[in-house]
């Protein structure tokens, strides 16, 4: 939610689902090498994406509905709660809950395998707006690769809110200085 929509209605457990856009612009910048987890993945328009790009995918949602709505369109889910769950993973890429969100990073660095690669669709403002955070953007973190979009997305099927977003990369075990690119 943007600051303009202050007031407004939240989705609950902070669901909005991601344009399918927006996962063909992270393909386009970002490879991965061996199979992906979609951390809370919401209805599953990303492991689509995933799969359709020829990747092998496999959601996690908590939300009992979502995941029968992703595997309704042939996704393979993981029914519960990301945070909680043991698991191992090459890669993972995520629109986490925003308020979450470091939670969603940090737990998918843990889980990764060394060169993996965490990819999170965020507001861009997400790079400076806490100091909580800041482990997560420092040398050494993996933090590696920053993908603006120039076009704002809606995750409403209507307009678009006032931020800015990226897809905000890490791979585990990287310690260079972070690119930027904008798109």
């Amino acid at each position: 939610m943007s600051a303009t929509n202050r007031g407004a209605t939240r989705h609950e457990l902070d669901w909005y689902e991601t344009p399918v856009e927006c996962v063909w612009l992270l393909l386009d910048h970002v490879g991965f090498d061996g199979a992906i987890i979609d951390a809370g993945c919401g209805t599953g328009p990303i492991g689509k994406a995933l799969i359709d790009d020829g990747y092998e995918a496999v959601g996690v949602e908590l939300d009992h509905g979502r995941v029968e709505q992703s595997r309704a369109k042939g996704l393979v889910v993981i029914e519960g709660d990301y945070l909680a769950m043991n698991l191992v993973a090459e890669n993972v890429v995520s629109n986490p809950p925003y308020s979450l969100a470091s939670n969603f990073i940090r737990k998918s660095l843990d889980i990764v395998k060394p060169g993996g690669k965490v990819a999170m669709l965020l507001r861009l403002n997400f790079l400076g707006s806490s100091r909580g955070r800041q482990d997560l953007f420092k040398q050494g973190s993996g933090f590696k690769h920053i993908v603006v979009m120039s076009i704002r997305p809606s995750f409403k099927g209507g307009g678009t809110d006032m931020c800015e977003y990226a897809w905000l990369v890490w791979e585990r075990g990287y310690v260079g200085v972070a690119t930027v690119e904008v798109r």
